[in-house]
């Protein structure tokens, strides 16, 4: 089977097709990328905001905020929806409040500054999204069943549950570190559990989209 290697110049081609970012977001990826903040790129942004958006989704979940890049792509998702989303760094947290606020969306997402696993054991409510941004953060597979299981609870039938960083660069084929166990663990899950359908697409270093079954 033929398949295109993604270099620099097919990069460049494919983000050519994108619409130009509003002011908002090429703003936070400026300040992302001289700051060295991990986010989301503009191509995945745009990606897991269709699917949001053809899910018709309205309650959206998020484990890693950071500045609130793809927190700003999931909300404009939605019609009149609504994001949850963890961030346990205070300065980052600040700053994606701020950032949510300039991009019109500040009455429309709840930035909580507290863990994600023990947030999620506490939060009382269902989604119809949740995005996983933490892949490459879970110090053990354990943690990583555990988020898995605690997000399958908030997601309802027809829910999607999305991660980043997938691929984790290669390193799920062989893991050399525990992160990439983790990952590939997480992978897995998804892939076995009955309750899924699923995919990973090697968009940037890989996202996984599931979908629960109704």
């Amino acid at each position: 089977m033929n398949t295109v290697q993604v270099t620099d110049e097919v990069q460049e081609y494919l983000d050519s097709l994108l619409p130009p970012r509003d002011p908002v977001l090429a703003r936070i990826e400026e300040e992302a990328h001289r700051e060295n903040i991990p986010i989301i790129d503009g191509h995945e942004g745009a990606f897991l905001s269709l699917l949001v958006r053809i899910a018709g989704a309205k309650r959206v979940l998020e484990l890693g905020t950071a500045i609130g890049y793809s927190g700003i792509w999931l909300l404009r998702a939605t019609s009149v929806g609504t994001l949850t989303t963890f961030e346990t760094n205070h300065e980052r947290a600040l700053r994606a409040r701020a950032n949510f606020a300039e991009a019109g969306l500040g009455e429309k997402a709840l930035v909580l500054e507290q863990d994600a696993v023990s947030g999620l054991e506490k939060l009382n409510a269902k989604f119809d999204v949740c995005f996983i941004d933490l892949l490459n953060s879970f110090p053990s597979e354990d943690v990583t069943r555990k988020v898995f299981d605690l997000c399958m609870q908030h997601l309802d039938g027809g829910g999607l549950l999305m991660a980043d960083n997938a691929l984790r660069q290669g390193d799920v084929v062989k893991p050399k570190t525990q992160q990439g166990r983790n990952v590939a663990f997480y992978n897995q899950l998804v892939a076995k559990d009955v309750r899924l359908e699923s995919v990973v697409v090697p968009i940037r270093d890989g996202v996984s989209v599931a979908r629960v079954k109704n």
